[in-house]
């Protein structure tokens, strides 16, 4: 597939930020007018995330209506489309989730916005000819408010807590699929607020079915704190990720997205759950010898804290397939 220079240019500066500056006439306002509004270097990270995502589309789109090929690790393209939804697949990939929240409750006099990237990659390492070994860590960057001592919010952006997160599982890919393993929460953040400051481990299991046309399953885990700052909360939490995916023709998906109800059972009794319900739309495509994913997801949280907590969540996911660094069973008989 040959890319015009013209888009080539185009993606290039959405990825290093080089938006078009307005012209000097344009920057004499009146002064009745409003001051335009002042994005932080994170929120205009993630809008450069959103416009190159937009320009790959766009440039791949031509490539849609080929004949698939295989991709690495002889997967066509539709079996790929459908790996690229369950989590404990023999397809390697770089998860991008990009979330934009609107949360609000008791203690909040308006409804305010967090901004999250995770950072996943799925990394899985065949074990023998029947076990893989698939390493997710986490690494979420955020924006998101605080409350501070005077009753406000602070809008505090940085790294927060990194997890990780590993699953050993038979090495099948499709029928009824399941794994089980280790959840690790570091107290990494960036700044304090955002973060927990307790070191935290656990389990979790998935389950999923995996058919012609459907994927169907559930991610379980839990979470306790073991140690950390003696002035913070002890964590204790639960999360149950759910998805319904419909793969259509042309690679395309639509589903419930991937929602994840929790329950942080240190919290009162009206803060302790969160049960969001959504629905997304995807599909898969190359973009040049690339295979990736882009689905866009909005949900709800039709039960969801009371002082103060997520409301409506809308995400953003790419996932670009990458090589397989380990083909061969490490212990091969």
């Amino acid at each position: 597939m040959r890319i015009g220079v013209a888009a080539r240019l185009a993606l290039a500066a959405a990825l290093r930020g080089d938006f078009p500056a307005a012209s000097p006439c344009a920057s004499r306002r009146p002064l009745n007018q409003p001051r335009p509004l002042q994005t932080s270097p994170l929120i205009r990270h993630l809008l450069r995330i959103t416009v190159a995502c937009s320009i790959a589309s766009s440039i791949a789109t031509p490539t849609l209506a080929e004949e698939p090929e295989d991709v690495d690790g002889g997967l066509s393209l539709e079996e790929t489309a459908k790996q690229l939804n369950n989590p404990i697949s023999s397809v390697w990939n770089i998860v991008f989730q990009n979330n934009y929240t609107l949360l609000d409750g008791d203690i909040s006099s308006k409804t305010r916005h967090r901004w999250l990237t995770n950072f996943q990659p799925v990394l899985p390492i065949p074990l023998t000819q029947e076990l893989n070994f698939i390493a997710r860590p986490i690494i979420p960057f955020l924006s998101a408010p605080v409350p501070d001592a005077l009753g406000g919010f602070d809008q505090v952006e940085g790294v927060g807590d990194i997890a990780f997160q590993a699953f050993l599982s038979p090495s099948t890919s499709s029928g009824f699929l399941y794994g089980v393993g280790p959840l690790f929460q570091f107290p990494s953040a960036s700044d304090d607020r955002i973060g927990s400051e307790k070191w935290s481990a656990g389990g979790a299991v998935v389950a999923l079915n995996v058919s012609k046309n459907w994927v169907i399953g559930g991610l379980l885990n839990h979470t306790e704190s073991f140690a950390g700052s003696d002035d913070r909360r002890d964590v204790s939490t639960t999360g149950l990720q759910y998805f319904v995916v419909r793969m259509l023709p042309n690679r395309w998906q639509v589903g419930t997205g991937t929602p994840i109800i929790t329950a942080n059972w240190k919290a009162g009794g009206g803060d302790k759950w969160t049960v969001p319900i959504g629905l997304s739309v995807g599909r898969t495509m190359r973009a040049g010898q690339l295979p990736i994913q882009l689905s866009f997801e909005a949900s709800y949280a039709v039960v969801h804290p009371d002082t103060f907590g997520e409301r409506w969540n809308f995400r953003l996911i790419v996932k670009p397939v990458l090589p397989a660094l380990v083909r061969k069973p490490i212990f091969a008989r």
